[in-house]
């Protein structure tokens, strides 16, 4: 799935640093980063594929979404939407993503139903 004409397609999230206090101070594994993607119930473009889709964040809220100071739970759940109808491209990708061990941009490169080189 991609916003169509390959605009980029930003996702509501949270995310938040923790700092790991069993690890010494200059360690530069002390802090972690964690993120979570925000889903809701897929539309019509999505759900003959999986009932949930990612909640998406229009250019003109980038900045608001992105501001660490905006803590006003109303206002950050107003900045997100689900994706307009017609507004995604859908098409298949290799199961090898489902592998945590893979990665790369090949990863999202569409192909035809049946040919998955992993199965």
């Amino acid at each position: 799935m991609q916003r169509t004409h390959d605009a980029v397609l930003a996702l509501g999230d949270l995310y938040e640093f923790w700092l790991d206090k069993s690890k010494a101070e200059d360690d530069p594994d002390r802090w972690l980063t964690t993120f979570t993607i925000i889903t809701t119930t897929a539309t019509d473009d999505v759900g003959h594929i999986h009932d949930r889709m990612p909640m998406s964040v229009a250019p003109e809220n980038w900045e608001a979404s992105l501001d660490p100071r905006n803590d006003d739970t109303d206002r950050v759940r107003s900045l997100m939407a689900p994706p307009t109808p017609g507004s995604l491209d859908i098409f298949a990708i290799s199961t090898a993503v489902n592998n945590v061990r893979n990665n790369g941009p090949d990863l999202l490169k569409p192909i035809m139903a049946g040919t998955d080189p992993e199965h």
